[in-house]
């Protein structure tokens, strides 16, 4: 039996109404309503609900654009019903029969223009002048009172079109015109199709397969011999500190040998914990307890296969920095570097440059640091650099730097650009990064 996701509904009475009801026809669908009678509400309506609503949807764009505007929310977990021009018609032939008389002009709130230049043109109405308010983010109730009452008075318009409950009351106290846009059963059918499938997707990325791997840096061989006793004392103080992480992840811990454990979850649990606790608490936890320095890599996979290959990768990676970083590499290879003050770093281990693919054939560098050296370039949004300051973004040596540089050079990802000035000594080559050229 396939699970209902659980999705919050924000908007004015009427419209939760008329969306419900189309719900109704939807499986696999829950809608949990929540009514305001002003915009600004919403603020309070998702802080108070947040915990237990993870997808959102609007009853039309003003309160999604306020709850975006307020980093409520994100765009990926969110989405409003978009009024089509068949919800203006509607309303339009409503204003029609009451006036009496076909208008002659109208403004227009919440409708995209090119929705309502469609449907006067799919209805032959393009005598109709119409004015559309600004569409771009959240407007708030009183400039839209505003927008239409001028036009009204100065005598451009003869009644006024809004989607915004406060704004319908607003122009009718000031004895403006006005009729309410509502949502259309075909727009609120769209909307609710594709946040549940938004939902859906989600809901099994969440349940997907996590996998933590730690590795204690051990002390050289001759110190292990001097101190077996120690040794064995200290991973008996680390494993109580992965016991009680795996138990607040609900995951379980499994030694791999050689100082490697892993420990198996679910990435919406690790997400849950990620949201209070940074990476690097862990690694803190654990040498506070048992004095070793630790190497994290994770890693998430369709399959136990995938997941545990990813996480044997970001632990290769993570041997290769000298300064700590938790490597985190997903089901599509892209792999993340979070350092100690939380910064991230994104690139993908796969490039998908075809040219690249034809040049790296006979080259001896990998696509992956090619990858990463773009995303530190727009990192530091430098594209001219020293094999000095390669080395300090890579962590590695300046040789090594100077090498890589050469390499990208030869398949024509950078170039000579001149020489630093102003230094003693030999000067060190200026080379100019083309990856957007």
């Amino acid at each position: 039996m396939t699970e209902n996701v659980k999705v919050g509904l924000i908007g004015p009475n009427d419209s939760v109404n008329e969306t419900m009801k189309a719900a109704e026809s939807l499986d696999g669908i829950e809608l949990i309503p929540f009514i305001y009678q002003h915009t600004e509400e919403t603020k309070d309506i998702i802080n108070q609900h947040s915990e237990r609503i993870g997808h959102w949807l609007f009853s039309g764009p003003a309160p999604y654009h306020f709850a975006l505007k307020e980093e409520l929310i994100d765009a990926d977990h969110a989405d409003y019903i978009l009024l089509h021009g068949s919800s203006l018609l509607g309303t339009m032939l409503d204003a029609f029969m009451e006036e009496g008389a076909v208008l002659s002009s109208i403004s227009v709130d919440s409708v995209p223009r090119r929705e309502v230049l469609k449907m006067l043109k799919d209805f032959d109405l393009e005598k109709l002048e119409i004015h559309t308010a600004p569409e771009l983010g959240y407007i708030p109730a009183e400039e839209l009172i505003d927008y239409h009452e001028k036009l009204y008075r100065s005598g451009r318009i003869q009644a006024a079109l809004t989607c915004v409950h406060a704004t319908y009351n607003g122009l009718k106290e000031r004895g403006v015109p006005v009729y309410r846009i509502s949502v259309s059963e075909l727009a609120a059918h769209r909307a609710i199709s594709v946040i549940k499938e938004r939902s859906l997707s989600d809901l099994y990325r969440m349940k997907q397969l996590a996998m933590i791997g730690i590795e204690i840096i051990y002390p050289s061989q001759a110190q292990q011999r001097k101190t077996p006793f120690k040794i064995e004392r200290q991973e008996l103080a680390m494993n109580r500190v992965l016991i009680d992480f795996a138990e607040e992840v609900q995951g379980s811990k499994v030694g791999m040998g050689n100082g490697i454990y892993f420990i198996y979850t679910t990435r919406g649990e690790l997400e849950l914990y990620s949201k209070f606790h940074h990476p690097e608490e862990l690694k803190e936890e654990i040498f506070a307890n048992s004095k070793f320095q630790v190497r994290i890599g994770i890693g998430y996979g369709r399959t136990v296969t995938e997941s545990e290959q990813n996480v044997r990768l970001a632990l290769d990676y993570a041997r290769e920095k000298e300064n700590g970083v938790v490597i985190n590499i997903d089901e599509g290879g892209k792999v993340t570097e979070i350092n100690s003050s939380g910064d991230r770093l994104r690139y993908s281990r796969r490039s998908s440059e075809s040219k690249w693919q034809e040049a790296l054939k006979d080259a001896a560098i990998s696509q992956t640091v090619i990858s990463r050296i773009e995303s530190l370039s727009h990192h530091y949004a430098k594209v001219e650099l020293t094999a000095l300051e390669l080395s300090q973004w890579m962590n590695s040596t300046e040789r090594n730097a100077r090498r890589i540089l050469t390499e990208l050079e030869s398949i024509g990802l950078a170039e000579v650009a001149g020489e630093e000035a102003g230094r003693r000594g030999r000067p060190r080559k200026l080379y100019r990064l083309l990856f957007g050229a």
